[in-house]
């Protein structure tokens, strides 16, 4: 009887401990987040990419790369899984508070099909270019999703200059 005793005051001291190891997925969201970093990639909370004003609250991840330059002023979205918007060239994929100009056309025909599956939006700000994520792919998508936004980013520059 005094074994089981001995048990369950173990029991009882380590449980709390358990709460402080990550879960397979927080684990996986931390390796993404760090190769983002080396990368350069900045990632954030973000607001949805269809939000509309009143809607403050950030419930998803933004990967950006910040332009090199202020004079950089974009200010389009992209976005797919959401009715709100207005219909683009892109299958599934719908314009939000503004469009991209047509200088952007062939690079996003290009870059759209090799979206990684989880991306909802492509966002274009004074910030920079990002990408929304669900980050519930692998590492190699976090690679593509860092040459995608290094290209948008190249364009950005050729368009501005």
């Amino acid at each position: 009887m005094s074994w089981l005793l001995i048990l369950f005051i173990i029991a009882v001291v380590i449980s709390p401990l358990m709460w402080f190891r990550q879960t397979p997925h927080s684990k996986r969201m931390t390796e993404f987040r760090h190769l983002a970093n080396s990368l350069k990639i900045q990632v954030s909370l973000h607001r949805r990419p269809d939000a509309r004003d009143e809607e403050t609250a950030l419930e998803t991840v933004c990967y950006r790369l910040a332009w090199p330059e202020t004079d950089i002023k974009q200010g389009w979205i992209l976005q797919r899984f959401s009715q709100r918007g207005w219909d683009s060239s892109y299958d599934g994929w719908r314009w939000t508070q503004y469009q991209a100009d047509p200088e952007w056309d062939m690079v996003l025909d290009e870059l759209v099909p090799q979206m990684p599956s989880g991306v909802s939006a492509i966002m274009a700000s004074r910030a920079g270019i990002g990408l929304i994520w669900d980050e519930r792919g692998t590492a190699q998508d976090v690679q593509n999703i860092a040459a995608i936004l290094q290209r948008l980013k190249q364009k950005a520059e050729e368009i501005c200059h």
